[in-house]
């Protein structure tokens, strides 16, 4: 289902998935250095614990500060971590130019999935593959929540790009521990050819059946058709609820894992999303939870989908995300049909 995995190492967990391609990529390339996207998000190895503040930025005092997502990460590793907008290439032909012969890997979600689905454009994608291959970089395409969710052959299918190593988890074992580092074999044959990859629990056999029973399901099946049929679904009957009141949205990722927005059009990159009103998603997502609708309260995680949801669910979710918009549209005491411009408390 995956062209670019010629070779798979198995691990227990998206954050090994990814530790694991980047040490192969720096040992492949014989560079140190790294770019990832603001607002992207790779799981919790010191490497890639760094956020981008942007609740500290103000737009036009130049860019944003990268800093540590945890307490105990070392300052140093700073000085090997670029970060680029999404979807700015200019921006990382730059990066590029400076420091090609010091950078290992670019890894990216093309659909990201720790802040609202922001999107990668395909020609975005396909800058990027170029300026991976005429600098000598790896392209690292993390589908920890895009992998067997989006597409049979993940974000790669979905964008018409092929990553030199990419890492899948979560959906491929439906809930089991697992993951996977895949990719080129002239890449993945540094494993045990001086590149350390390992675990107690690696490989192990529950987690390995649960996911041969997940694949076989995914690849005989329309299970994803029908979750990308339910997401498309439940979006058109939020926008029906939304355009009724004259509120103003858009969506973004895919209809298996959207994002919401009270935008007319979602934002391209994460300083887009701050620069956003989020705040009636923030003042919404309290009175779903009261009325039994599991969504993240944080606007800049998406809606995820699974299979296990069904035209009765759909049914009872929308009428109560109507019952919600109206009670946040009623706390800000404004007419049922106005357009809704901000929120405060």
């Amino acid at each position: 289902m995956v062209p670019a995995a010629e070779l798979v190492r198995f691990s227990n967990s998206g954050t090994e998935a990814v530790m694991a391609a980047l040490r192969v990529a720096r040992a492949f390339t014989g560079k140190d250095q790294y770019i990832t996207i603001e607002g992207g998000y790779h799981g919790v190895f010191d490497a890639a614990l760094w956020t981008t503040a942007i609740e500290d930025w103000h737009p036009g005092h130049g860019d944003p500060q990268l800093v540590p997502y945890s307490a105990g990460v070392p300052h140093m590793l700073r000085a090997l971590i670029h970060t680029v907008p999404m979807n700015d290439a200019d921006r990382l032909e730059s990066v590029f130019k400076a420091y090609g012969d010091q950078i290992a890997a670019f890894l990216i979600e093309p659909i990201m999935g720790n802040c609202c689905s922001i999107s990668a454009t395909r020609e975005f994608l396909r800058d990027a593959r170029a300026l991976c291959d005429r600098y000598g970089v790896v392209l690292i395409i993390d589908e920890v929540k895009t992998g067997f969710r989006v597409a049979r052959g993940g974000v790669q299918e979905l964008f018409g790009v092929k990553a030199d190593l990419c890492t899948f988890a979560k959906a491929m074992g439906n809930g089991y521990p697992i993951s996977v580092c895949c990719g080129r074999e002239d890449i993945m044959r540094k494993f045990g050819n001086g590149v350390v990859h390992g675990g107690t629990f690696t490989c192990h056999s529950v987690a390995l059946a649960a996911a041969e029973k997940t694949l076989e399901i995914l690849a005989e099946t329309p299970a994803l058709a029908r979750i990308a049929e339910y997401g498309t679904k439940l979006r058109a009957g939020m926008s029906q609820v939304l355009s009724q009141r004259g509120i103003k949205h858009s969506f973004s990722g895919h209809p298996s894992m959207s994002g919401l927005f009270f935008s007319e059009k979602p934002p391209r990159d994460y300083r887009d999303w701050f620069t956003s009103d989020y705040t009636f998603y923030e003042a919404l997502a309290p009175h779903l939870h009261d009325l039994g609708v599991l969504c993240e309260p944080d606007s800049r995680e998406p809606w995820f989908v699974c299979e296990a949801h069904d035209d009765r669910c759909l049914g009872e979710t929308l009428e109560r995300f109507e019952t919600a918009v109206d009670r946040v549209v009623g706390s800000a005491r404004m007419p049922a049909q106005a357009p809704f411009t901000k929120y405060t408390t």
